[in-house]
């Protein structure tokens, strides 16, 4: 059986994402591994007022990416047993390109992310992130359905 000392867990506020968490939390039990949440969004916090926590985007384009990211941390910790070691980062910028460079920098032994259930069109059309990353990817990937 392998070492998995650290999991990286893709995350994004999506129900796959989510159900990647929970796999994530039964691996780490048994492996009595960390789990690193990842969010990648293609703003940073920088485009946030820090007085008012809102966007100087449009409204319509993003909303406060600060708040966006407390939210989505905040719900994937409450769905996590206290027990697991639990490490949070934010990267902006494109998410398979920010996946894959957080799995080198980190030493990560293990992704565990979720998978948007796209047609092949929407796919060709739009990439896919987790497709991607299972090309690209130099450690091991679990793909959550």
């Amino acid at each position: 059986m392998p070492n998995i000392q650290r999991i990286v867990v893709p995350i994004n506020g999506t129900a796959e994402s989510f159900k990647a968490l929970s796999l994530a939390s039964d691996l780490a039990k048994i492996h009595q591994a960390q789990i690193c949440l990842l969010l990648v969004t293609y703003f940073s916090t920088e485009t946030d007022d820090k007085s008012t926590y809102s966007s100087w985007l449009a409204t319509p384009l993003t909303g406060s990416v600060s708040h966006y990211v407390e939210t989505i941390f905040t719900r994937a910790k409450d769905l996590l047993p206290s027990d697991i070691n639990i490490s949070t980062h934010h990267l902006s910028g494109q998410p398979a390109s920010k996946i894959l460079e957080f799995t080198k920098t980190h030493n990560i032994d293990l992704i565990v992310m979720g998978c948007r259930k796209l047609s092949l069109f929407s796919s060709i059309l739009n990439g896919s992130t987790s497709r991607q990353i299972l090309e690209k990817s130099t450690c091991p990937i679990i793909i959550v359905k």
